[in-house]
């Protein structure tokens, strides 16, 4: 029986030592999420400063950019990054949420296109 005590106490112990997973961001999400990141880079880049336009990334809009995305979809920063490397040591699943965020993308570019026609 004493062992059996000592046993359960160890385990509780050490469980609630490690640090547990947090739950990712589903798919969808995380596919809205990354598709507003990758136009704010692209918004970042084009943006004006006091000498004209610049080929670089403005890092101060980028960074309100990136603050406007996680407010817009109501996370934080933590919760973007551990869904971010959980999505990273899961490679199938990350595959997958790319696939949904270039398709976003392509539509989007393929809307722009129609109305520039029109």
């Amino acid at each position: 029986m004493t062992r059996f005590l000592l046993l359960t106490f160890i385990v509780c112990t050490l469980s609630s030592c490690v640090e547990k997973e947090q739950q990712a961001l589903s798919s969808d999400k995380m596919t809205e999420v990354l598709t507003d990141i990758y136009l704010a880079e692209v918004y970042s880049s084009i943006v004006n400063d006091t000498t004209g336009v610049s080929a670089k990334k403005n890092m101060d809009s980028l960074a309100v950019y990136y603050k406007s995305v996680l407010v817009h979809h109501g996370i934080t920063l933590d919760q973007f990054s551990n869904s971010l490397r959980w999505y990273s040591s899961h490679p199938e699943e990350m595959d997958s949420v790319y696939v949904n965020v270039l398709n976003e993308l392509s539509t989007m570019e393929g809307v722009q296109n129609a109305s520039n026609t029109e």
